[in-house]
């Protein structure tokens, strides 16, 4: 039994509790939900996902998907396909409603070249499941056309792997690698200038966010160890659809750069802003992403110019503030900025005094938007 887009969700649902109904299911431009907290994809018949390169409307479940698959016990009874060049309309024929292509991916083959892609990975999953049924030919060519599609997906996922990890690394005492870029890039300084400098960064809950509090220790003259703080919060949806995957903010609590170049032995310079990070992000997400989806976002995507951080008058200002701020300049430009907070380092309150918190723009939500968001709705 196969289902499309959102009567994959409904066949999922069904077959879940009426498992004797199918030997296995199809989801096409669909997934299986992460509802209640569940974040398994153990399900009771073998499931085949499988969602375009260019599908505007599921491409961010599908890292996860292939993740939580290989946890259910590996990709050979929930493999997890990436189509190459096809989009989430080119499952469906006729007309498709508006809703659709808003949110699509342009694509560059044609709806019958698409049919025949999203075919093969539908037949090799059908013929490996009842090999019994089919030649020694024909299981050769779905053996061969899983391989191609496997290896298509892995190569595929790279950047969105590389770009996750950035936020948090998933270790019992997390931390944020792009909190440690950021921490350099705000020191504005070359690699012989940060030799002696060391950041360590812990991923906080947010109820542990207001305590924390950076530090920078030295152990000999002109080094200096720095600890900082974050916090990726994640968009939310009931339904597990409708929303990226990556985090829409990553709450940043850096040291004041005055007070780690001082430690450094380094002199003063004009003081960087949450800004050049963002700047930062969205170049490193443009270098890990594929030449293709590179050169598609450059030709027809929606640009983002950052703008001057809105530095908060007080703590909790920045602590609660609603994280990036993003307004359409027109069709082919979209402004961005962030919340800061800048403490100096006279400040009256010795604990809180040479701080420089950031909402941060993260690689993964900027390797999203060149991939999805800033593509959605465009023509080729």
């Amino acid at each position: 039994m196969a289902g499309h887009s959102l009567g994959g969700i409904m066949l999922e649902t069904y077959v879940k509790d009426h498992p004797d109904v199918a030997a296995g299911i199809i989801l096409l431009g669909s997934y299986l939900p992460d509802l209640f907290g569940d974040h398994s994809n153990v399900f009771p018949v073998p499931v085949l996902t499988a969602v375009g390169e260019l599908d505007g409307l599921t491409l961010t479940y599908v890292y996860r998907e292939w993740m939580e698959s290989a946890d259910a016990g590996g990709l050979g009874d929930f493999p997890v396909y990436v189509i190459d060049d096809a989009n989430h309309a080119q499952v469906a024929s006729g007309d498709i409603p508006s809703f659709v292509t808003e949110q699509d991916v342009p694509s560059p083959i044609s709806f019958e070249e698409a049919h025949q892609r999203y075919a093969q990975a539908v037949a090799s999953f059908i013929v490996k499941l009842n090999e019994e049924i089919f030649s020694e030919d024909q299981i050769s060519i779905a053996l061969e056309t899983q391989s191609q599609l496997l290896r298509y997906t892995n190569q595929f996922l790279v950047p969105f792997a590389t770009a996750s990890l950035m936020e948090t690394d998933g270790a019992e005492v997390p931390s944020s690698s792009w909190m440690i870029e950021g921490q350099r890039v705000l020191l504005d300084a070359n690699d012989e200038e940060l030799a002696n400098l060391e950041v360590i960064d812990f991923v906080v809950p947010f109820e542990d966010l207001g305590d924390a509090k950076p530090g920078v220790n030295s152990s000999a003259e002109c080094q200096a160890l720095v600890s900082t703080f974050s916090q990726p919060q994640y968009d939310s949806s009931v339904a597990d659809a409708n929303t990226l995957q990556s985090a829409s903010v990553i709450k940043a609590k850096f040291k004041l750069e005055d007070v780690v170049r001082e430690s450094l032995c380094l002199p003063e310079v004009p003081r960087k802003q949450c800004m050049d990070i963002n700047i930062a992000a969205f170049d490193l997400a443009l270098s890990l992403a594929t030449d293709e989806a590179r050169e598609r976002f450059l030709a027809i995507g929606t640009k983002l110019v950052f703008d001057n951080d809105k530095v908060s008058p007080w703590g909790p200002g920045w602590e609660f503030s609603v994280g990036l701020h993003y307004s359409t300049i027109n069709e082919t430009h979209t402004k961005l900025y962030s919340t800061s907070l800048i403490s100096e380092p006279d400040f009256f309150i010795p604990t809180a005094a040479g701080m420089h918190y950031c909402d941060l723009l993260s690689p993964f939500r900027a390797l999203e938007w060149i991939y999805i968001t800033g593509v959605q709705g465009k023509t080729l």
